[in-house]
């Protein structure tokens, strides 16, 4: 019965969305199995993939209790991680894009930087970036006519904190660009959100269709 009631009430709730990564996914999914703190579960929003992922990670569902998998029609990022803030059980959310991983102490340094900082109820930063030097900056969502490095960005895979504050912002808008950004804008008029220092996110860049080489493609024509 623990075992049960700890599967439907995990301390953290992380939420994978997904767009056509079959190839990736497994990758994300492992570094998501090697932590070293345990009490978590894994949404898998998939955002309409054409590309085989759901035969991939349905025969997973039958031995991974701590996985689940939504489906629906492409409605793009945002959109999806809505979806996974309302379906999660978790006390605690936060996200993993499908191209990326984390380190083995992600949760567990997160986790505890919140319990050492009770008055803080959501927490961003500590990105790692792997790839090409020039695909690391994007447009400013402040001022488009510049770039700006990623690690001055809110990387919204990053985000880490309460349920309660994703349900009551009402979670991201659905914006064109930079959702993460006016997401913390906002939550930081009611709440105490630090960045934090500690690199354990592996954000990969560099992908065909990612921001940054977009990004670098319109630049270069």
């Amino acid at each position: 019965m623990n075992e049960i009631n700890q599967l439907m009430t995990p301390q953290v709730s992380i939420i994978l969305p997904v767009y056509n990564r079959k190839r990736l996914i497994m990758r994300a999914i492992d570094s998501v199995q090697q932590q070293t703190f345990g009490d978590w579960e894994l949404l898998i929003i998939d955002d309409g993939s054409d590309d085989g992922l759901h035969d991939l990670i349905l025969p997973h569902l039958a031995v991974q209790p701590r996985w689940r998998y939504l489906k629906h029609a492409n409605r793009k990022l945002a959109a999806s991680r809505n979806i996974g803030i309302h379906a999660a059980l978790g006390r605690i959310i936060t996200f993993l894009d499908a191209d990326d991983q984390y380190l083995p102490d992600h949760l567990s340094l997160r986790l505890t930087y919140l319990q050492q900082h009770p008055n803080v109820q959501l927490i961003h930063g500590g990105a790692i970036f792997i790839g090409p030097e020039e695909t690391h900056w994007v447009r400013d969502a402040y001022h488009p006519e510049r770039l700006i490095h990623l690690s001055e960005c809110v990387i919204g895979a990053t985000l880490f904190g309460y349920k309660q504050v994703f349900i009551q912002s009402g979670g991201f808008k659905l914006l064109p660009y930079s959702a993460e950004s006016e997401f913390v804008d906002r939550v930081e008029k009611t709440v105490t959100v630090h960045r934090v220092a500690f690199a354990t996110y592996v954000y990969h860049t560099g992908l065909p269709d990612s921001i940054c080489t977009l990004r670098k493609q319109k630049n270069d024509s």
